[in-house]
């Protein structure tokens, strides 16, 4: 036999074998054009010859005349699993070519406890019968069912969103958050993303509450409220203020989870923690109705994170510059307990500022440097005149009138020695600020007479 005959028998074999299969290998089928069927409902092709003519239906998808079912935006059927992205670059540590999960699924499904959209259908259908007649229990287990019967698909979505409402309306708060953040995690955009902000509001508000009525160290373990978490009733309430945050954060309640997380900071006298939310709050959300609170209790933390004089003064500056805010921004709005409450903690700041001005002025004062001490209480009087320290700076600064300078120097002698620098001598020419008077005080300060043999008219203050 030639290799041409060859070539034809070959050839002869493969069309025969062909044209006896419906198709080459599991899963395949023949192209539309050959089959002489149309593109099946829920397919890119379809969609994109019948999208003109689809409704919308609220709460139900797009319907399409003559075809079953309602369909998404992309003309995908609102029943069907929803494609899984995976993750390609996931490192599977060790194991990287053995999938357990896969592995699993495979064995269930064999076994016949694979993904079964009329068995999710049915458990869902009876987890909404249990639900209506209160047996929140009993519809808990239909909704697992549901979740696990078809996964990745709306069904699972309002299956989770269900079971999270019958395990808080059964009390079970804590498997109810959990619920909550798994569907916020693997649904982010769910439509029941309002009611599953609120409910999570509604539990932290009650942990918190609970902890401030009730405290327990974190440690304590929790074995019989189920209310409550096992452990951190407190800390798991902040959690969840958290979340609301991170998962809705242009929500309306976004901004009162900021203000209930440092609330709950000031309570417990966590200032620099109840100060960073406050903050938060004035930056991110200036239209909130906690803007006011947000100000004044910022302005306490600032007063309570203030170590003394001895410390950094940087808290008692932040404070001023929030007493400026809150004269400017609230100075119509605020009533009269709101105004006698920040007139009460203007006044602690004002003290403490002249308490930091006063401890400075002493130290210059007991090491003999009079000039800088007399500088201070004199700022001291200008600034705070009102405060009972204004009266000691005073008496102060009239037996410093005419004391030297500076201490003198055991090394006097010695630097004497030695030619001033160029530097020094240009400092010495600067102008300097006029000490105030305690008796005859101007809010300007003044400045001290030019220099003789100046341009300008002797004996005339000028500054160039």
């Amino acid at each position: 036999m030639s290799k041409l005959s060859v070539i034809l028998l070959a050839a002869a074999l493969c069309l025969s074998a062909t044209c006896s299969a419906p198709t080459l290998a599991a899963g395949w089928q023949w192209p539309s054009f050959f089959s002489g069927q149309g593109n099946p409902p829920g397919s890119p092709e379809w969609w994109k010859s019948n999208k003109n003519r689809a409704v919308f239906e609220p709460g139900k998808g797009y319907r399409v005349e003559g075809v079953e079912g309602y369909f998404d935006q992309e003309g995908r059927s609102m029943k069907s699993r929803a494609a899984k992205v995976e993750n390609k670059e996931k490192d599977s540590g060790l194991l990287k070519d053995v999938s357990v999960s896969k592995t699993v699924a495979d064995l269930k499904t064999q076994v016949g406890l694979g993904p079964n959209q009329e068995k999710a259908e049915q458990a869902y259908a009876a987890g909404e019968d249990s639900f209506r007649r209160e047996a929140y229990g009993e519809a808990a287990k239909h909704f697992k069912q549901a979740i696990s019967s078809w996964p990745d698909s709306k069904i699972e979505q309002d299956a989770m969103f269900f079971l999270a409402e019958s395990q808080f309306y059964n009390d079970k708060y804590p498997d109810a958050i959990e619920t909550y953040d798994r569907l916020l995690k693997k649904h982010s955009n769910t439509p029941h993303l309002d009611k599953v902000i609120r409910r999570q509001f509604d539990i932290a508000r009650y942990w918190e509450k609970h902890h401030h009525y009730k405290p327990h160290w974190a440690v304590t373990p929790n074995f019989f409220d189920k209310t409550r978490p096992l452990f951190d009733t407190n800390g798991r309430s902040l959690k969840a203020y958290e979340n609301i945050r991170i998962n809705d954060p242009t929500g309306p309640l976004a901004d009162d989870s900021i203000m209930a997380t440092a609330n709950s900071h000031f309570l417990r006298q966590r200032y620099n923690d109840a100060d960073y939310y406050y903050e938060l709050l004035r930056r991110e959300y200036p239209r909130s109705e906690h803007q006011f609170e947000a100000h004044l209790l910022g302005l306490r933390c600032k007063l309570q994170k203030y170590q003394g004089p001895d410390y950094d003064g940087t808290p008692l500056l932040e404070a001023k510059k929030l007493v400026k805010q809150l004269k400017t921004q609230f100075a119509g709005e605020m009533s009269e307990e709101e105004r006698n409450r920040v007139a009460e903690t203007r006044g602690t700041l004002i003290k403490q500022l002249a308490a930091r001005d006063f401890k400075r002025a002493k130290g210059y004062d007991n090491t003999e440097h009079f000039e800088s001490a007399r500088f201070y209480y004199g700022q001291l009087i200008r600034d705070y005149p009102d405060t009972p320290l204004a009266e000691l700076a005073k008496e102060r600064y009239l037996q410093l009138g005419g004391k030297p300078a500076h201490p003198e120097s055991s090394m006097a002698w010695l630097i004497n020695m030695f030619p001033e620098s160029s530097e020094r001598k240009a400092i010495a020419q600067v102008p300097l600020i006029k000490p105030v008077s305690p008796i005859q005080f101007d809010n300007q300060p003044q400045l001290a007479g030019q220099p003789k043999g100046s341009l300008d008219t002797p004996g005339q203050t000028t500054l160039r």
